[in-house]
């Protein structure tokens, strides 16, 4: 009788713990189902929203394919605060920016006002380099105000660093570009280099060309802090200038200063949102 009751009582705590095993991975399995899910609805959210992203770029870039020239519009083309637009169960919003606008109506050697067909987003005082060729017929001037239209209290034929220029006439179209300042010495050679220092100007694309002194320089990325612009993933020798040694002090301009002419690009940055899940993309349009 006594082995009788013993076994019960064997049998009842192996049922207990079977009882408590499957419990266990009832509710292991639950939470693994339950996590799945929720990964799998955050996936397919990242998914949406840079499906969502990339639907901005294709839309801007086809609106600015109706823009026949890109750099004569008499107001920027793109709201500082562009206003996001719907699709489908998300939303996008897209930021345009060009490197560069055009004189308006000329600019005589003893003008003290350049106008131009836009001012938008460059600062509000600083240097421009007017025309490609800064070894012939371009200029660097400075300028201490804007209006819509137009530079102020333009100082012509700058020396900018060790580059000197010479006042000169300059007729509508010809491209006027932002210039910033070099704040990382560059020895003579093609070595890529993680990283350089400039002083801030937003006119500058997020990735793209550079020009100092003659010397094509890619750089793949940008941030902003403290007044300085941070140029990441730097290529250098990009054109046929090498092995040119820079100073702090040089004046950097954008792309695409004695080669190809800016005016045919516009660098397009979208954000895709879906829920909670942000995605973004970005795209430099050549016209």
């Amino acid at each position: 009788m006594t082995d009788r009751r013993g076994q019960q009582g064997y049998l009842l705590i192996v049922v207990l713990l079977l009882i408590v095993v499957v419990v266990s991975l009832a509710i292991a399995l639950g939470n693994l189902i339950g996590n799945s899910t929720l990964a799998s609805g955050v996936h397919v959210g990242s998914m949406q929203a840079l499906f969502l992203a990339e639907s901005g770029l294709e839309f801007e870039q086809r609106r600015w394919a109706q823009n026949l020239d890109w750099y004569r519009s008499t107001t920027d083309p793109n709201p500082a605060a562009p206003a996001a637009q719907a699709l489908g169960n998300g939303t996008f919003t897209v930021f345009a920016n060009l490197p560069a606008t055009k004189v308006r109506t000329g600019f005589p050697a003893a003008a003290a006002t350049l106008n131009v067909f836009t001012t938008a987003r460059f600062p509000v005082a600083g240097i421009l380099q007017v025309e490609d060729d800064i070894g012939g017929a371009g200029e660097f001037v400075r300028y201490t105000g804007v209006t819509a239209n137009s530079f102020t209290g333009v100082t012509r034929a700058q020396t900018v660093g060790t580059v000197t220029t010479v006042a000169g006439n300059h007729a509508r179209g010809d491209v006027v570009y932002p210039v910033t300042i070099l704040r990382t010495v560059m020895a003579a050679n093609c070595t890529s280099l993680a990283s350089i220092l400039v002083d801030t100007n937003p006119k500058f694309l997020g990735a793209g060309l550079l020009d100092i002194e003659g010397e094509e320089i890619a750089y793949g990325g940008l941030t902003i802090a403290g007044g300085n612009m941070t140029l990441t993933g730097i290529v250098r020798c990009q054109g046929a200038v090498n092995n040119v040694a820079h100073a702090v002090g040089q004046p950097v301009t954008p792309i695409l200063v004695g080669g190809d002419s800016a005016d045919y690009q516009v660098e397009l940055q979208s954000t895709g949102v879906a829920g909670t899940n942000l995605r973004y993309a970005r795209r430099t349009v050549d016209r």
